[in-house]
């Protein structure tokens, strides 16, 4: 009930034009809620609520507003374009070729047209993304600090399924995955760009920020966090403050120094070397076919879970391999089971394996749901947007920013769903526009600076 009073006050606010009220419920939708406002807290999917929103407003808009100024923004739209045009032909496909439902194939496929989002955030100003970067900033800080607090103290502050709360093997200390969303983006933000926030808690923020890093226990996290950064302050010439970021890490590193040792260097046979080598030598086929993820770390099991799904269309026709495994939802278990038996995936509730999704690798649910077509269009839209950030690293603050936080939701894609979770591209997009805006107000000044100088110099030889 909460979220359909949020989506009411989210459209009304819009066609009043509270732009800035709008647009802070709609990315709470793309973000989660920040995991403050869950799914079970609002009474409603997160994701769901964001399709309804971008729908009716790119109708509202085309029919009641006038088109957005236009910015050279061709080559990203059309990879949103082409995918789109993937995703009627995969709708399709799963009706006519697999004979899902029409009601399976929606609940399937719903969150995969998020990137619409795009368009819609065409239609706010830059003033309106300035100032809920701002406002993110202390939701981030806040939600960190109620992060910190549960990792360490076991307390119930945010909502999560604490009943099913797993203790780390390598730590034995409660693993927690309801970080905050935003939490590398304002990391970056605070070392690199704090005069983007005009905030006296930036600094303090660091501090923050980076502990809420180390609580979530993740190696890949933690470890291309500080891989981007450091890079980051190289690119941007700034020894002074890596030697600055490096104390301060050290400084954190201290008191935590035994778990973080702990989760990189594992114990037995699922440390992260003995993973490396056991990928090189058959581990990933080995558990594939034998189904048994007891003995092998996260990296292997990883990658062992795209390999059995490979192996399996790898016997079908050519179109499923283009296409994947149909848009239907793990939710219908007994069509899903019916059609597919794969060993290796997480238990769902009634402890049966789950078949088309992972939480723990994106390419394994780009893969499986898209197949090798989708996935290669999607992933250009992440491609684009790193080359488009790459190519425009020197110009603003908010153009090497975007560039930092693709790189690092790639980098995560191998442990997690950054890059195949739609909701992810929400902040790159909004990035994206703010860099085209920046430059056309630069171009504009010169264009204005320009126009004035022959006046200036007539007046001078009169």
């Amino acid at each position: 009930m909460i979220g359909y009073i949020l989506l009411g006050i989210a459209i009304f606010t819009y066609i009043i034009e509270l732009r800035k009220i709008s647009l802070v419920i709609f990315f709470s939708f793309m973000l989660n809620g920040w995991c403050v406002l869950t799914d079970d807290i609002l009474g409603s999917k997160n994701y769901d609520l964001a399709l309804v929103y971008i729908i009716f407003t790119l109708v509202y808009s085309n029919l009641f507003e006038k088109k957005p100024p236009r910015i050279p923004d061709g080559k990203l739209r059309f990879w949103l374009f082409l995918f789109f045009l993937f995703m009627v032909i995969d709708i399709i496909f799963s009706l006519k070729h697999y004979q899902f439902t029409g009601y399976q194939v929606l609940q399937g496929c719903r969150a995969s047209f998020l990137f619409l989002s795009y368009f819609i955030l065409k239609n706010f100003d830059k003033e309106d993304f300035v100032w809920v970067h701002k406002l993110f900033f202390y939701i981030t800080l806040v939600t960190s600090i109620l992060y910190i607090f549960e990792v360490l103290f076991d307390w119930q502050l945010l909502p999560y399924d604490y009943e099913h709360v797993k203790i780390d093997d390598f730590t034995g200390i409660k693993r927690y995955y309801n970080s905050p969303p935003l939490l590398y983006w304002y990391i970056f933000v605070t070392i690199l760009a704090p005069k983007q926030l005009k905030s006296y808690f930036s600094f303090p923020g660091i501090f923050i920020l980076v502990i809420a890093l180390i609580a979530t226990l993740g190696r890949t996290q933690i470890a291309m966090t500080g891989i981007v950064l450091a890079l980051g302050l190289i690119v941007q010439h700034k020894a002074k403050s890596l030697l600055m970021v490096a104390f301060v890490t050290m400084v954190l590193y201290a008191p935590f120094a035994g778990i973080i040792g702990l989760r990189f260097a594992g114990k037995y046979e699922k440390s992260t070397g003995s993973e490396i080598k056991s990928i090189f030598s058959g581990g990933i086929q080995e558990t594939a076919y034998i189904g048994n993820t007891n003995d092998v770390g996260t990296l292997t099991y990883r990658f062992a879970w795209i390999y059995e799904r490979g192996a399996y269309l790898a016997t079908r026709p050519l179109s499923e391999n283009l296409m994947g495994l149909g848009l239907i939802s793990d939710s219908q278990t007994i069509t899903v089971h019916q059609r597919y038996a794969f060993l290796l995936g997480l238990p769902d509730q009634d402890g049966e394996t789950t078949q088309m999704t992972t939480p723990d690798i994106s390419y394994g649910n780009l893969f499986s749901k898209y197949g090798y077509l989708g996935s290669i269009i999607y992933l250009c839209i992440w491609i684009y947007l790193l080359f488009f950030f790459i190519h425009h690293k020197r110009e603003n603050d908010y153009s090497f920013l975007g560039l930092l936080i693709v790189l690092e939701m790639i980098l995560l894609s191998f442990s997690g769903t950054s890059t195949s979770d739609q909701g992810n591209l929400i902040y790159p997009f909004m990035v994206y526009l703010l860099v085209h805006y920046k430059n056309r107000e630069k171009a504009k000044r010169q264009f204005i600076k320009a126009k004035r100088q022959p006046l200036v110099a007539n007046l001078q030889s009169v």
